[in-house]
């Protein structure tokens, strides 16, 4: 088996959104060192559950079932196999380009076409290489499948690794909030 990591390192100071908070990682010294965290929900590779377009359902809703499954491949340009029921990747390339000033700007999303052949397909979640699946500062596409129940995941990392199929983990944490960074991994057998 191997392990391929899809998720960016959450760290002090990191890229966020712009305006979104910035991210803090504050340690206490005694005898033991206490952290503290001072981000926002979308910070790095996160997790969008229904609430974050205004729907019923924070992250510690979305079932434990429904965060793991059949990875595939796709791009933002279409479809070309998928797994009924399983997790769409989206490929762009553009995790090369974290850190840098464009990350948040021109980057590639997808378009409703795409994102009606993605609920066709019945996926149970779509993970993104970029830092949102709209056109900056939209949010139908987001609405779209969120209604509809398939989470999103955005900012990934490492999809040159993956093959056309994968098992893919996702594990955010049980949070009662519209978003949750997460830990996104796939497993080649």
């Amino acid at each position: 088996m191997k392990f391929i990591d899809l998720t960016h390192r959450f760290e002090d100071g990191m890229p966020v959104f712009p305006g979104d908070p910035h991210v803090r990682i504050l340690e206490t010294r005694n005898d033991y060192i206490l952290s503290r965290i001072e981000a926002g929900m979308h910070a790095g590779t996160h997790i969008d559950a229904p609430r974050h377009a205004g729907y019923p359902g924070t992250v510690e809703t979305i079932s434990l079932e429904r965060l793991t499954g059949t990875g595939f491949l796709t791009s933002p340009e279409g479809i070309k196999s998928h797994v009924p029921g399983g997790i769409a990747v989206v490929r762009t390339g553009w995790s090369s380009r974290w850190g840098s000033e464009d990350y948040f700007i021109n980057y590639p999303f997808l378009s409703m076409e795409i994102a009606d052949e993605l609920l066709d397909a019945d996926v149970k979640g779509v993970c993104m290489e970029g830092p949102s699946v709209d056109r900056h500062g939209e949010m139908e596409i987001h609405r779209k499948l969120l209604k509809n129940g398939v989470w999103i995941i955005e900012n990934i990392k490492n999809t040159e690794l993956l093959p056309e199929r994968f098992r893919l983990f996702a594990v955010p944490l049980a949070a009662a909030a519209e978003a949750s960074p997460a830990r996104v991994f796939a497993v080649l057998e």
